[in-house]
């Protein structure tokens, strides 16, 4: 992503004190340089975050100069005041922290270029996160949740009932290779949704140089029923003259755009109705066939997965055992030892 995308949050004459603006210019050029790979990610939501923030200090306190030092010895306060804004507005603890994430990176970037002193944020406490703080539930496909929404993608359509409404959910081709790569890949959303066909390597089952969440690059593979809808795909795309470089595309006023995060999610949120989950997530595809590896090998499942440690895996995409497994696994043992 070119500089002057991500800062087209911040046009020129927008509600902010532009010399806020100017510095922050600052920090992403220094972004640019040293972190070009996570521009498109972290970097960008950074912009975001840091936007909201400069328009609540303007409209909210005085529209200071962020690094002014009367600013600096208040900021306890404002942060304070800040986050109870942000809560007021239906943000929850987990939106707040990525907020304060992209705020304390450019505080400390202010630090290294000698701006100021030290980060304002040493003063603060950090939130503390429990299991009920989570934002998503996360949910574990079995093999035959698997094979039933498999077999509708194919078909086509599913009629999803519930207590209020009953309606017919149609699914083409490109529905179906999302979910087939998520579940082959065990990939992000952000790998998924990056993918390219200079990437592809059909013949050999693979994506070449993904560049991954930790920022280094590696292949994805995926498995012959995926490779047989890509192969259909991309012959419908051929046929029907959808050409672009990205593999999932969308078409709006005749002109192919690469598709949104968003409009993948709201395809995993529609697939997910098969099997009776109304909010369900691309993370909990990859978290599903994470966790079935490591029912057979966990350090394959972490290798597949690239986690930094086994313990990622273990602490976050292995399905906990329910207390009658755990208690029939225990029975077992102490058959097994006379008692």
């Amino acid at each position: 992503m070119k500089l002057n995308l991500i800062t087209q949050a911040f046009p020129v004459g927008e509600a902010c004190n532009q010399q806020n603006f100017k510095l922050y210019f600052q920090y992403l050029q220094t972004a640019v340089v040293n972190h070009r790979e996570t521009l498109n990610t972290t970097y960008k939501t950074y912009c975001n975050n840091m936007k909201l923030f400069f328009k609540y200090i303007y409209e909210h306190e005085g529209n200071p100069y962020i690094i002014d030092q009367t600013f600096l010895l208040s900021f306890t306060d404002v942060w304070e005041r800040y986050s109870f804004f942000c809560f007021e507005n239906g943000n929850n603890k987990r939106t707040l922290a990525n907020k304060r994430s992209a705020i304390f990176s450019f505080f400390d970037w202010c630090v290294r270029k000698h701006h100021i002193p030290a980060n304002p944020f040493i003063f603060i406490e950090k939130m503390k996160f429990t299991d009920s703080d989570k934002v998503r539930k996360s949910y574990f496909l079995n093999s035959q949740e698997i094979w039933k929404i498999k077999y509708f993608l194919n078909e086509g359509e599913y009629i999803y009932k519930n207590r209020s409404e009953s309606k017919k959910l149609r699914f083409d081709l490109q529905d179906n290779l999302i979910f087939n790569l998520f579940l082959d890949t065990g990939a992000r959303i952000s790998e998924i949704h990056g993918l390219t066909l200079e990437q592809l390597d059909l013949h050999n089952l693979l994506f070449l140089d993904v560049r991954l969440k930790e920022g280094y690059v590696e292949p994805l593979i995926f498995f012959e029923e995926t490779q047989k809808i890509l192969k259909e795909w991309l012959e419908y795309r051929e046929k029907n003259n959808l050409i672009s470089d990205f593999i999932f595309i969308t078409k709006y006023k005749n002109r192919i755009n690469q598709m949104s995060k968003e409009t993948i999610r709201a395809t995993i949120r529609k697939i997910g109705l098969i099997v009776g989950i109304e909010n369900f997530y691309p993370h909990s595809i990859r978290k599903t066939i994470i966790n079935i590896a490591a029912q057979s090998d966990e350090q394959l499942a972490s290798t597949f997965a690239h986690h930094s440690s086994l313990g990622v895996t273990r602490r976050h995409y292995v399905k906990k055992k329910s207390i009658e497994a755990i208690r029939n696994q225990m029975q077992t043992i102490r058959n097994k030892a006379g008692i």
